[in-house]
């Protein structure tokens, strides 16, 4: 699985400027990702922290998630190096 980085994506639709922020493996896919809102004015490395995967999933399971649906999150976040 691809490393990600976390990206603000900076968007002009024409009547004002707005910000999306994208997991993407490179500035080009983010890109890609937002094509066709708006034309795309900048794109940043988003000042993120990793994501408590222990804590995302206690609080999951406490949301009556499956185990499995869990598993599944919390394992691509970390295989996409989302994780901290």
């Amino acid at each position: 699985m691809k490393k990600l980085t976390v990206y603000n994506v900076y968007l002009d639709d024409g009547k004002s400027v707005f910000r999306v922020t994208v997991p993407a493996a490179s500035k080009k896919e983010a890109a890609d990702y937002v094509q066709g809102n708006g034309d795309v004015v900048a794109i940043n490395p988003a000042p993120v922290q990793g994501i408590d995967l222990h804590r995302l999933a206690y609080d999951l399971k406490s949301c009556q998630w499956s185990q499995t649906d869990v598993d599944i999150i919390t394992r691509t976040l970390a295989a996409c190096g989302l994780d901290r």
